[in-house]
């Protein structure tokens, strides 16, 4: 989609807005900014513009005792929104620019790993292949998670929610430290401290669902898992953040999955090898010493072929 189509679509919402969202629409608009950070930035760009636009109106005429309730017409609001980005091009692009932040793009490469604090204070912790978009505005911090796993250190503002959006997920801070992985529609958050909110966007009629610490939330598509877990599993979870993978009788197959997330060379499992069950601790980047250790203590084959490392009985 183009620009021009962004701030159209963005212009739209803002003439729905002025008259009052319904909670379909509010749960639809919610849906369409998390799409992209493009979409956002159309969003805050022309709301910013337009709100200007009221104050520079409001300061030269004076308040009528009565004022006449803003009449909207979708086409017209459209034009008269894109009317004030060109007159108000010099005081109007400075107001964007300084108080419209449009936010940051953070992300790491396969076996990297990424700390960054926010200009809140909040801190990011992101694992390996992840992608995310983080904004801090005066209004509310948003996280779009795209792709990989990330921990959050939130500092609590009860005025500007801390939210993460991840595929249809929105996990809100409720005073937390939590985690949120995404691939795909599959999404997992595991709450370290404190409480979060999850709820499914676009889906205004659903329950949202509050875990606390100890819980972790599971969900794909529609469904939505609430399970709970003993300190040490959250340490296992989390043991990421210190370079390290902690199995307690996982499967061959499922340990190998978690390995191919830090490495490029990936471990395939052959036959009834993919069930033999694995426990212990081991660095993530150090794929060569684990199949050393299959070998040495399964009795196990390996046979290395580029970047394809075969195991199996």
């Amino acid at each position: 989609m183009s620009v021009e189509q962004d701030e159209a679509t963005a212009a739209d919402w803002l003439a729905r807005e002025d008259r009052g969202l319904t909670a379909e629409e509010q749960g639809a608009l919610d849906a369409w900014l998390s799409q992209s950070s493009l979409n956002r930035v159309a969003y805050l760009r022309l709301k910013a513009v337009w709100q200007r636009a009221d104050r520079l109106a409001a300061l030269k005429s004076p308040l009528p005792t009565h004022p006449p309730a803003r009449i909207w017409n979708r086409p017209v609001a459209a034009a008269a929104i894109a009317a004030s980005l060109v007159l108000l091009a010099g005081a109007g692009w400075f107001f964007i620019q300084h108080n419209s932040p449009v936010g940051q793009d953070y992300a790491t490469g396969i076996g990297e790993r990424q700390a960054v604090r926010l200009a809140d204070g909040s801190q990011i912790e992101l694992n390996t292949n992840t992608r995310l978009h983080a904004e801090v505005t005066k209004m509310g911090r948003i996280i779009t998670l795209e792709t990989g796993e990330a921990y959050f250190d939130v500092v609590h503002d009860a005025g500007r929610p801390f939210t993460v959006n991840a595929g249809n997920r929105r996990i809100t801070d409720l005073g937390t430290k939590f985690s949120v992985f995404r691939k795909d529609d599959d999404v997992r958050v595991v709450v370290k401290e404190g409480r979060v909110r999850v709820e499914q966007i676009g889906q205004p009629l659903a329950s949202p669902l509050v875990a606390e610490a100890g819980r972790e939330v599971i969900s794909k598509g529609s469904e939505t898992l609430l399970t709970s877990k003993p300190d040490h599993e959250i340490s296992n979870e989390l043991s990421w953040r210190d370079g390290v993978l902690v199995f307690n009788q996982q499967t061959l197959a499922e340990v190998a999955e978690q390995f191919n997330r830090y490495n490029r060379r990936h471990i395939e499992v052959a036959g009834s090898a993919r069930d033999i069950r694995i426990g212990g601790s081991f660095k993530a980047d150090n794929v060569d010493v684990f199949v050393t250790l299959l070998h040495r203590g399964f009795g196990l084959s390996v046979n290395q072929q580029d970047d394809r490392i075969l195991v199996s009985r």
